[in-house]
């Protein structure tokens, strides 16, 4: 092949990658990093309840791909937003779930197919996440599908002819091969570091709490905290406190004080919101609290009988407390399973020593 061809080829290719490279460069910063950089979501609830004549329209629907174009056109008009072409759409006896993921955020919204309340969610994650997103290509569809793909293609004829174009002009150049082999050898070294890094995994450790669903005129997310104290109660470390983060001026943090035990023990003197433990209200279902840093903790803790406490409060609700035992140093793995009777429901601590 000419010079001139390769030449041609290269700088061609150059012009349309060069665009994608920028972002998959700044990208690439960006997902390693993504511990550092900060981020309020921005989120838009809808609630609301059905006519009666659309959800038996919908409750007809129920296991069907596709829903009724009656919802369609209502929630379209009472949300503001139409449903996604990716919309992921789950029955069970009771409700429907419609999930409609996007690049820097997330939408859906549930059905109680027995009294037509509906509930929803539209979360705007900031910018930064929609180019993770899209460097993932998470959510993304088919048109930046085809890009990605236009753009590797492109990335690999500048890449041979870079390297067609460095064989022919290195005979004057000695550190060219030297400098191409350390380009291989150091991305080499690094995948063979992390895999003897992987060979040896961390210890896992979860909590999963079952919120479970409540048949009430009036709902609301429960409020939640989950601290380990030692024998005497005393706290010893937090571990999560989810509340309404989104009221103005912080008003939310006024009813934390319904946590009782968590706010005799820790909540009254804590600067709230507390960095890598405060988190935003859950929905029914089952949550998990990933327990790795508590876990990197314990061994620094006195032998002992320590408590995992988890208590639950809800507005216009009751409040329910469920201690999980544990005793320290731990020496074999543990799983210990306890039921709530209102607030909550099947909680299970997994730690391995």
């Amino acid at each position: 092949m000419r010079a001139k061809t390769i030449k041609d080829w290269h700088w061609i290719s150059s012009a349309i990658c060069l665009i994608g490279m920028l972002l998959f460069s700044v990208t690439g910063i960006t997902l390693n990093h993504a511990g550092w950089i900060e981020s309020s979501p921005d989120v838009e609830v809808f609630e609301t309840s059905l006519p009666k004549n659309t959800l038996d329209q919908l409750s007809s629907a129920s296991g069907s791909d596709a829903l009724p174009a009656a919802f369609e056109q209502w929630y379209a008009e009472q949300s503001g937003y139409a449903l996604s072409n990716n919309a992921q759409i789950e029955w069970s006896d009771y409700e429907l779930y419609v999930g409609m993921p996007q690049p820097g955020g997330d939408r859906w919204f549930s059905v109680d197919l027995t009294s037509g309340e509906i509930y929803g969610e539209n979360t705007d994650r900031g910018w930064i996440a929609y180019l993770n997103d899209l460097h993932k290509a998470r959510n993304t569809g088919f048109i930046w599908s085809l890009f990605i793909d236009v753009f590797a293609i492109a990335s690999i004829i500048f890449t041979m002819t870079g390297l067609l174009l460095l064989n022919k002009y290195s005979k004057g150049r000695k550190s060219t091969w030297p400098l191409i082999l350390a380009g291989f050898m150091i991305p080499l070294f690094a995948i063979i570091g992390s895999a003897h890094a992987a060979d040896k995994p961390l210890p896992t450790a979860t909590l999963s709490i079952e919120i479970p669903r409540l048949n009430v005129a009036e709902y609301h997310p429960p409020y939640v905290a989950v601290w380990l104290a030692n024998e005497r109660q005393q706290r010893v470390a937090d571990i999560a406190v989810w509340y309404d983060l989104r009221l103005a001026n912080n008003e939310s943090e006024k009813w934390l004080k319904d946590l009782r035990q968590w706010w005799r023990r820790s909540g009254r003197m804590a600067e709230m919101p507390i960095d890598g433990v405060s988190g935003a209200t859950r929905r029914p279902g089952t949550q998990t609290v990933e327990l790795t840093p508590l876990l990197k903790q314990l061994p620094q803790l006195q032998p002992g009988n320590y408590y995992l406490y988890i208590e639950a409060a809800r507005e216009v609700g009751g409040r329910e407390l469920l201690r999980l035992p544990l005793t320290l140093p731990l020496t074999n793995a543990l799983s210990v399973t306890e039921s709530g009777e209102h607030e909550l429901g099947s909680v299970t601590l997994h730690l391995l020593p």
